[in-house]
C-alpha cells in the first residue's frame, strides 16, 4: 500500500513528538514542516531531511501532501485548519480543536463540504489502560455506571499560554467521559478561579450525564506533583486507572485485580489510527463532531463558572 504523505504544522514540544513519531512510521512519508520560526524549521528540516517553511501558504503550495497535523497554538487552529481543509487534505488538529465554538463548527462544516477527515487529539482514548476499560465497561463487568472521578493535576506548562486548564487539562477527562459512557453531557456545574495565571489555573467541575451518571473533574495547574488518575465506580465494581504508568485495577466486593496491560505509547497509537483511517478511507476516531462536543461543554462549564450555577447542555 502506498504511503500516507504528512506535514506537521508546528514544531514546538508537541510538533517535535510528532514528528518523531511520524518518522518511525513504515506507512508514513514526511512531506514537510511548517512553524513560523525560521530557526525551528530549518532544524527540524534538516533533522528529519524534509523540506521546511516559516510561511504556511508557500507550504500549501509548494508541498505534495495527503494529510497535516496542527499543533501550533489554540488561537491558531482555526485559520490554519480552514486553509488546510479547503485544499482538500485530512487534518489533525491538536485540542482544543478551536477557541470557540462556532470556529469549531466551521471546521466541522467544511470537513465534511470537501470530502475530508477531521480529527481531534485527544490522545487519552488511545491509552492501553482506557482502551482495556472501555471494554470491561461495554461488557458489562462494572455493572451500571454511577460515578466517574477524575484528577487531572500538575504545575503549570509554561507552553500553554492562550487558554486556561478547562480547555487545555479537563478537556481530555471530558472526552475520556464521553467515550467510555457513550452518552452526553446534559448539565455542568463549575469553580474555576486563577490564583497564579492569566486564565483559569483550577476548575472543579461536576457534569450530568444522560441516565443519571455523574462525572467529576479536579483540573489545576498548582499542585507540585503530576497526578492524572481515573475512577469508574459501577454497580458491581470499581475501576482505577493511572494514565502514567497505564496500570488498571478492579474491584470487587470479593477480589482485586490487576490486568496486565502492555505499556505503548499513546501518541504512536494514535497517530497510527489517523494514517490507517486514512488509509482504509475511514473517519478516524475522535471525529471533529466530537472536538466540538468537549469544547461546548468547557465553554458551558466556564460559563458555569463565570455566572456560579449550572448551565444546562441538552
Amino acid at each position: 500500500m502506498r504511503k500516507i504523505k504528512v506535514i506537521v504544522v508546528g514544531g514546538g514540544f508537541w510538533g517535535k513528538n510528532q514528528l518523531r513519531v511520524f518518522s518511525e512510521m513504515k506507512r508514513v512519508k514526511l512531506a514537510g514542516i511548517c512553524d513560523i520560526e525560521k530557526s525551528k524549521a530549518e532544524m527540524l528540516g534538516k533533522k528529519y531531511n524534509i523540506p521546511w517553511f516559516i510561511d504556511l501558504d508557500e507550504a500549501l503550495n509548494k508541498l505534495d501532501f495527503d494529510a497535516a497535523t496542527i499543533c501550533t497554538p489554540t488561537i491558531t487552529h482555526a485559520e490554519i485548519a480552514k486553509k488546510i481543509l479547503s485544499n482538500g487534505k485530512h487534518v489533525l488538529v491538536e485540542k482544543p480543536m478551536t477557541s470557540t465554538v462556532e470556529e469549531g463548527k466551521e471546521l466541522v462544516a467544511l470537513a465534511e463540504k470537501n470530502k475530508v477527515f477531521l480529527t481531534v487529539g485527544f490522545i487519552e482514548r488511545f491509552n492501553p489502560a482506557i482502551k482495556y476499560l472501555k471494554k470491561l465497561i461495554k461488557a458489562g463487568k462494572l455493572g451500571k455506571i454511577i460515578l466517574i472521578l477524575a484528577k487531572r493535576v500538575t504545575r503549570w506548562p509554561e507552553r500553554i499560554g492562550d487558554v486556561g486548564v478547562t480547555k487545555d487539562s479537563a478537556i481530555h477527562d471530558i472526552d475520556v467521559m464521553r467515550f467510555l459512557l457513550e452518552k452526553e453531557v446534559t448539565s455542568v456545574y463549575a469553580k474555576i478561579g486563577s490564583l497564579k495565571h492569566k486564565f483559569e489555573d483550577y476548575s472543579e467541575i461536576m457534569l450530568s450525564f444522560e441516565e443519571s451518571t455523574v462525572g467529576f473533574i479536579d483540573a489545576n495547574w498548582l499542585t507540585p506533583r503530576k497526578i492524572r488518575t481515573l475512577v469508574v465506580t459501577g454497580s458491581e465494581a470499581t475501576a482505577t486507572v493511572n494514565y502514567l504508568t497505564q496500570e488498571l485495577t478492579i474491584e470487587n466486593s470479593k477480589l482485586t485485580i490487576k490486568p496486565r496491560i502492555n505499556w505503548e505509547e499513546p501518541l504512536y497509537l494514535e497517530l497510527k489510527n489517523f494514517i490507517e483511517s486514512i488509509s482504509k478511507g475511514i473517519q478516524p476516531k475522535p471525529t471533529g463532531l466530537d472536538g466540538l462536543k468537549a469544547l461546548e461543554i468547557c465553554e458551558a462549564i466556564l460559563k458555569s463558572g463565570e455566572l456560579n450555577q449550572a448551565v444546562k447542555l441538552l
